[in-house]
């Protein structure tokens, strides 16, 4: 009768224990897709619909989260020596700021409540750093740099918006006590002016009068209360003004994203005023802690091709010499449906979710849980699945980490919506190297095992096609083999 009693037991105990074993399986598939529409603009900044006909037309194509990216600031300034900040000509468009933050994110708030299955993210995007070159005489007065963009995601509280450390922001007392040792040099003229009205040292006191005036105007053009410590007469301050940016950032709690790195417009001229920002795909290893960058966009991209900008970080990461890598995002520059030929929709991003809600959509993509994709608003490629597993099938999504024993396996599917098989490229990255092509006709449903993955560092594994219609991100993995485990 034991022995019966045995028997049954350790059935009972291996049946328990497949049952756990599948219900970690299926927990770990659990995530849930859904596509999401960054760097929208509306009416409060330069766009043409309000945010609620955002909304309206997003959930008319089946987009529920929504990033709301509105302008910051859209504002430029020249000023004419010594008191340059002061004796200026600028020239700003409504933004954030003008319309106030507060009645930006109130506007949000309302549209959340009236919609609550959209999930909206207020965030912002911010030119973070200009600088001037040439003259106004010689008519080659050139303002550089401005369109390096930098998206600004999750910024809830209007000081947000109101501290961004860039050239026009409001006062700010967080460089206060490093530029105030600056002001000695306008305080001693200052002095010496009124000690001359005190004295009334020459016939008139005219020399004081001018000294005191000189001082204030100094010290006002000089601000030790300015919210950047840049300004943009000191010409090219290389990453450092985007960096200050960029930890502005992480210290609010927000994610920042690199935007439009290799755009077209980024030279040409503005009335009599030449624009210069060429190409900027080096600021992805140039700065450190920002959480991703466009990857897919109006223009055309090489940042992420094998072995460029996108897998030196990448590399750097696995190497330990970044403390994080950076994950790609869908960015659409949407300013009005049907504008350039473009409509609401064409650049999804999508989300594997644990939860739909604001936080898990903000979750997934700081750990870089999502892929990238380019179409026409209702149809577009799709990355059904993407793991790389292990032998005993535990497995990785995009943005987690793998250590494995055995050669990795890679697993993914791709396919179109509409169900219409269409021939499709794509190219399978390890460690910024390509090492495999499939060309096939969706629904494509590939597993490859690497049997030259490199012993004992971590790697990665990304996805790409070669229409730059689709980008998945990297998915990290150590293959350990036993003899390197003893």
């Amino acid at each position: 009768m034991r022995k019966i009693i045995g028997v049954f037991g350790f059935i009972a105990l291996i049946f328990f224990t497949t049952h756990l074993c599948v219900a970690d399986s299926r927990q770990q598939d659990r995530y849930e897709a859904a596509q999401g529409l960054i760097d929208l603009r509306s009416t409060l900044s330069d766009g043409v619909h309000t945010i609620e006909e955002l909304v309206q037309m997003a959930r008319s194509r089946g987009f529920k989260i929504l990033f709301i990216n509105d302008h910051d600031r859209i504002a430029i300034s020249y000023g004419v020596p010594p008191f340059r900040k002061i004796l200026r000509y600028k020239k700003e468009f409504p933004s954030i700021m003008t319309n106030g933050p507060e009645k930006f994110l109130e506007e949000i708030s309302r549209i959340s409540e009236k919609y609550p299955d959209v999930i909206i993210i207020p965030g912002c995007e911010t030119s973070a750093y200009y600088y001037w070159t040439g003259s106004w005489f010689k008519k080659d007065l050139t303002v550089n740099e401005y369109d390096r963009k930098i998206l600004i995601m999750n910024f809830n509280n209007p000081d947000d918006y109101n501290l961004i450390p860039n050239l026009h922001n409001k006062l700010s007392f967080k460089y206060t006590k490093k530029l105030l040792p600056g002001v000695i040099i306008f305080i001693v003229p200052l002095i010496i002016g009124f000690i001359f009205l005190k004295w009334q040292w020459g016939s008139s006191p005219l020399m004081g009068i001018l000294l005191i005036i000189f001082s204030i105007l100094a010290v006002i053009n000089y601000n030790p209360f300015r919210s950047s410590l840049f300004n943009p007469y000191a010409g090219d301050q290389g990453i450092a003004p985007y960096q200050e940016v960029i930890d502005y950032v992480n210290q609010r709690g927000g994610l920042c994203f690199w935007n439009y790195l290799e755009q077209m417009s980024g030279i040409r001229k503005y009335g009599p005023i030449n624009v210069n920002t060429p190409s900027y795909p080096h600021v992805l290893y140039q700065s450190r802690n920002y959480t991703g960058f466009a990857a897919i966009y109006g223009d055309n991209i090489t940042a992420t091709d094998p072995g460029k900008e996108w897998d030196r970080v990448l590399n750097e990461y696995c190497r330990g010499e970044r403390e994080r890598p950076a994950w790609g995002i869908s960015t659409a520059d949407f300013h009005e449906d049907g504008r350039l030929g473009e409509k609401l929709g064409y650049y999804p991003t999508t989300f594997l979710l644990k939860e739909f809600s604001r936080k898990g959509v903000l979750e997934a993509m700081e750990k870089g849980r999502m892929y990238c994709s380019r179409g026409d608003s209702r149809v577009w490629p799709r990355l059904d699945s993407f793991n790389v597993f292990r032998k005993d099938g535990r497995k990785a999504f995009m943005g987690e980490t793998l250590t494995t024993s055995h050669f990795p396996v890679i697993k993914f599917r791709v396919s179109y919506n509409t169900g219409k098989q269409t021939p499709t490229t794509l190219l399978l990255i390890r460690g910024g190297t390509l090492i495999h092509t499939f060309k096939s006709k969706t629904p494509m449903e590939v597993e490859y095992v690497d049997k030259e993955a490199p012993p004992g560092k971590m790697t990665y594994y990304r996805l790409m096609d070669t229409r730059k219609h689709l980008t998945s991100n990297p998915i990290f993995v150590t293959y350990k083999p036993p003899s390197l485990s003893d």
